[in-house]
C-alpha cells in the first residue's frame, strides 16, 4: 500500500496513476492499494507514522480516507468497496 497526499485542489487521476505504475514499476513493486490522505503525520524526528496505517489495513469500514485498489482487469485503480474487500 502507498499512502499519499494530494496537492491542494487536485483530484486523484486513477487512469494516469495506473499507466505510470505499470510503465515504471516491476510487478512486485506496484502498490496494490493507494490511500489518499489530506496530510501525512510525522514523528518528532520527521519520520512517517506508519504503525496506525498498518493497524488500519485496507478495510473500507475502518478507513475514512479514499482508498483505491489496483485492478488489472479494469486497467486502473478502482475505489475500494466493502464487496471488493470481502472478496480479497
Amino acid at each position: 500500500m502507498a499512502c499519499i497526499p494530494l496537492k491542494e485542489n487536485s483530484d486523484f487521476n486513477r487512469e494516469s496513476t495506473y499507466r505510470h505504475v505499470i510503465t515504471h514499476l516491476p510487478n512486485y513493486e506496484r502498490p496494490r492499494f493507494i490511500r489518499i490522505k489530506s496530510t501525512i503525520e510525522l514523528t518528532a524526528t520527521f519520520k512517517y507514522c506508519k504503525v496506525q496505517l498498518m493497524e488500519e489495513g485496507f478495510n473500507p469500514a475502518v478507513i475514512k480516507d479514499c482508498l483505491y485498489f489496483l485492478d488489472d482487469k479494469e486497467n486502473l485503480y478502482v475505489q475500494m468497496t466493502q464487496d471488493i474487500y470481502n472478496s480479497v
